[in-house]
């Protein structure tokens, strides 16, 4: 069966626009480092406009068994992207906060933010584009976070 002229020209223009995309699209290999090997959950995930949990839309979740950990996005759009990791102790998914909101786990961000002063997105925030990004991220408890090395 063959398509009319303006068929032909809809699925040439969809085409283009798709090998477009995926041109543009990036990976991100985040290696997770200060992890304690003891069988709890690792969680990292991509935040693309807030730090705040509901705007990181993709992560990944492995299991605490060394000490540095790897991950890997593949097909990231271009733009700016913030990496956070934490350690789930207990096992409840989401990062323990005391009543004043601060972290309990061991927690990380991309360009070491949040180490002396709460994050930021802009902070934390990285341009990905076609190509490959590495990213390196440091859990810390919140009292190794001020400490200086």
């Amino acid at each position: 069966m063959s398509l009319p002229p303006y068929g032909r020209t809809l699925a040439l223009v969809s085409g283009i626009l798709l090998q477009a995309a995926a041109a543009f699209a990036g990976q991100i290999n985040v290696t997770v480092t200060g992890v304690t090997p003891n069988g709890t959950g690792v969680l990292v995930a991509l935040c693309d406009t807030s730090l705040d949990p509901s705007m990181c839309n993709r992560g990944d979740r492995k299991t605490a068994s060394a000490t540095t950990m790897r991950f890997t996005f593949d097909n990231v759009p271009a733009g700016k992207i913030a990496v956070a990791a934490f350690q789930d102790l207990d096992g409840s998914g989401s990062i323990e906060r005391t009543n004043l909101g601060l972290p309990r786990e061991p927690f990380g961000f991309s360009n070491d933010a949040g180490r002396s002063r709460r994050p930021t997105f802009e902070a934390a925030a990285f341009n990905v584009g076609s190509g490959l990004s590495n990213v390196s991220i440091r859990l810390r408890t919140l009292s190794q976070a001020g400490a200086q090395e």
